[in-house]
């Protein structure tokens, strides 16, 4: 079972509920490991689109969420009902962040990539990133004829991967480790990260599919386990408008995270150089963290600030 959390940010106005949303989707048991006695050997049930019963003693949880995405939901489905909404808030000027958060082998990259031993993000199994930049472009190439050549956009990316608390430049894999800056208007950035302009969903796939070789060789040839880092793929969007003397600018930022495992130390018998990662992704830790920023010195904090509020 994996958890999807998406953040918005537009003024209290517009808000339509909470800002911040938590969905659940519920994997299926993997091959091999079939279950004997059906269904009563799951550990939770899904009650409804917005609840599950855990299976616990003495007595039965009920948790209830935004979404569940029962064992069943396609990745379509889950792209509608998680990310549909954020890529349009990201049109009207809004920055949102979605992430994948759970254990390894829970379904994370899975849902936000597609199979992770395929880098074709054209299939039916492809995830939350690559159907986000699809939608997003058929969202403006719609604007644009709406405006009737009165509004212009430019689109940038960039793909990043923390490791052992260092970032790596995925769309240049002989950089060094980049480090994050804040600046008075742009807030917290990765300074130094390629930024590829993109004018079309298949530009995008090109690069995404770059950043993801670039990863797997990273895992093999450095030992950066995929598995123990986060990957941060960022969207820029930035429109403009003319209407008679004035010019309107608008700029908002979609980072799409796939995040490491969320398991404890003990559970993984990690050593060594693994427990940094593990240091900020331990337990529950690291969503309290970002969550909660109270001190802005803090990496956390200046995470959290990159991938929730960016230069908005």
């Amino acid at each position: 079972m994996d958890h999807l959390v998406d953040y918005s940010f537009p003024s209290c106005e517009h808000v339509e509920g909470d800002a911040i949303k938590v969905y659940v989707r519920v994997r299926p048991p993997s091959e091999g490991t079939a279950l004997t006695d059906g269904d009563q050997g799951l550990c939770l049930s899904v009650l409804s689109t917005n609840t599950i019963r855990l299976h616990s003693k003495p007595e039965p949880k009920i948790f209830t969420f935004d979404y569940v995405a029962n064992m069943e939901t396609t990745q379509e489905s889950v792209f509608s009902s998680v990310a549909k909404s954020i890529v349009e808030s990201c049109m009207n000027g809004y920055n949102g962040t979605i992430f994948a958060y759970g254990q390894t082998g829970s379904g994370k990259t899975f849902t936000m990539m597609g199979p992770s031993d395929s880098d074709n993000f054209t299939h039916s199994l492809r995830g939350v990133i690559p159907r986000s930049f699809e939608y997003l472009f058929f969202l403006i190439e719609r604007e644009k004829e709406k405006a009737g050549g009165g509004k212009s956009f430019l689109c940038k990316c960039s793909f990043i991967e923390i490791y052992n608390e260092q970032i790596f430049d995925l769309l240049d894999s002989a950089s060094a480790g980049l480090f994050l800056r804040e600046h008075i208007k742009k807030g917290v950035f990765v300074d130094g990260a390629v930024e590829q302009v993109l004018s079309s969903a298949a530009e995008a796939y090109q690069v995404l599919t770059m950043g993801w070789r670039n990863r797997r060789v990273a895992s093999t040839s450095m030992n950066r386990e995929s598995s123990r880092s986060h990957a941060v793929f960022t969207i820029t969007v930035e429109s403009m408008e003319k209407n008679n003397e004035i010019v309107n600018i608008r700029s908002s930022l979609l980072n799409l995270v796939d995040l490491a495992g969320s398991e404890r130390q003990k559970d993984t018998h990690t050593e060594g150089l693994r427990l940094k990662v593990s240091s900020v992704t331990s337990g529950g830790g690291f969503l309290s963290d970002m969550l909660s920023c109270p001190i802005p010195e803090r990496e956390s904090a200046r995470f959290c600030s990159l991938l929730f509020l960016g230069s908005g």
